[in-house]
């Protein structure tokens, strides 16, 4: 799929040298061929990332500016969301120059053995699913862009820069987190997306109103039923979702 932002200013093997900063183990900072990590190797968790990828995104739904800047996207769109809920609001979100990504950093690190590295991979890919984020980012082997270092994907470079400031998180509140995502996902995208559990006109059909029918269902008297997942997909573009069902992911 043809990128909607700058493609042909990327760049993807000076992007490879690129720093990253590791979320796991030492938290340690380099190319991300040098500091990558299979799961299997993580020992401590440190923070839990979302990725939202503006060339991903609907510029119809989100606006254009938001699908050219990753700041306009935070300040239009991703900041409100934050701040509806009790937990993400104390996300730090960078600006990675291509996108948003939105970390949650642990109050104190998560130590895994063999047993729980799994379990924890399978709460940090819940957890990123929380936000209209890129599918294909890792759990807890994902790596963020060091504040202050550059994006080579562009011509000129793009500098990551932070947009929020964050507070720590408790790994119980990680796992509620996680818990509302995976049980009750219709009430927590009504509430981050359109500030309660019924929005009108539906944002589907621009017509009715729409509104929480279930843990995982909405409804709206022209749409009907419709799965909680459409809250979150609607903010992807069309030619993506093609994209990912002629690959075998939709």
């Amino acid at each position: 799929m043809t990128s909607v932002v700058e493609a042909d200013s990327r760049s993807p093997a000076s992007d490879d040298c690129d720093e990253r900063e590791a979320t796991y183990n030492g938290r340690d900072r380099g190319p991300a061929c040098d500091i990558a990590r299979s799961v299997e190797q993580i020992s401590a968790i440190h923070g839990f990332i979302t990725d939202i990828d503006c060339k991903l995104l609907d510029p119809a739904v989100i606006g254009k500016e938001c699908v050219e800047s990753p700041t306009a996207l935070y300040t239009q769109h991703v900041r409100h969301w934050l701040d509806r809920d009790r937990v993400l609001s104390k996300a730090e979100v960078r600006d990675t120059g291509g996108g948003l990504h939105v970390c949650l950093w642990l109050d104190s690190p998560i130590i895994c053995d063999a047993k729980d590295v799994r379990e924890w991979d399978g709460v940090a890919r819940g957890v990123r699913n929380v936000l209209p984020c890129d599918p294909s980012l890792n759990g807890i082997i994902a790596m963020t862009r060091p504040i202050g270092a550059l994006n080579t994907k562009y011509d000129p470079p793009r500098e990551v820069r932070l947009l929020r400031e964050g507070q720590a998180v408790s790994r119980e509140e990680v796992l509620e987190l996680g818990h509302r995502v995976v049980e009750q996902p219709a009430r927590l995208w009504m509430r981050l997306f359109f500030g309660g559990e019924r929005t009108s006109p539906c944002p589907l059909c621009a017509k009715a109103s729409l509104g929480v029918a279930g843990d995982w269902q909405c409804r709206c008297y022209e749409c009907g039923r419709i799965d909680a997942a459409a809250l979150v997909y609607r903010f992807f573009s069309p030619e993506y979702l093609d994209s990912r069902k002629e690959s075998g992911h939709g």
